[in-house]
């Protein structure tokens, strides 16, 4: 077992109140994101023209996953809360051999941060391809390995890592 020196001290509020924030977002990051790449697939299998509604879709999940990124980079810099003190406590080796310390501090981060990027190119890119089929086409596809990408990155209830589906202040 690994022993992390963990005091929250005045941070315990803020990341507290991050921590719910972060929950609560994840929830319309993919809301929007399954929305978009819904729309984006269904736009490509019938053929219709690309509408202003799909552009405006891959702005508004840009922005909700830049805000979820906002947050979670204020939990992780947070001082003294829990990836901090890991970084500061433990060698890296330390934290590669422990599956829930490399998650957090190193998989999930990672994995969204490739998620944020590919989004907001794809948001670049799209405005580029013509004809109307093969934007509709290469959104859907870009849109799909972005949901991957951040499915795949949550830590959820029923994985080893047994983070709550919602965390509210109660």
């Amino acid at each position: 077992m690994v022993s992390i020196p963990f005091y929250f001290g005045e941070t315990i509020v803020i990341y507290a109140v991050l921590l719910i924030f972060h929950n609560l977002t994840r929830w319309l990051v993919l809301a929007v994101g399954l929305w978009v790449t819904a729309q984006l697939w269904l736009g490509w299998r019938t053929g219709r023209a690309w509408q202003a509604a799909d552009r405006t879709g891959l702005r508004v999940f840009a922005w909700a996953i830049s805000i979820q990124c906002i947050l979670g980079l204020g939990m992780y810099l947070l001082p003294n809360t829990f990836v901090n003190a890991s970084l500061n406590a433990l060698d890296l080796a330390v934290i590669m051999k422990n599956s829930v310390l490399r998650f957090f501090v190193l998989e999930h981060p990672l994995q969204m941060f490739i998620a944020i990027g590919i989004s907001h190119w794809c948001n670049w890119y799209l405005k580029r391809i013509q004809p109307d089929t093969l934007r509709l086409k290469r959104g859907a596809l870009i849109m799909t390995t972005v949901m991957l990408i951040i499915l795949t990155g949550i830590p959820w209830p029923f994985l080893y890592l047994a983070r709550p589906w919602v965390r509210l202040p109660i």
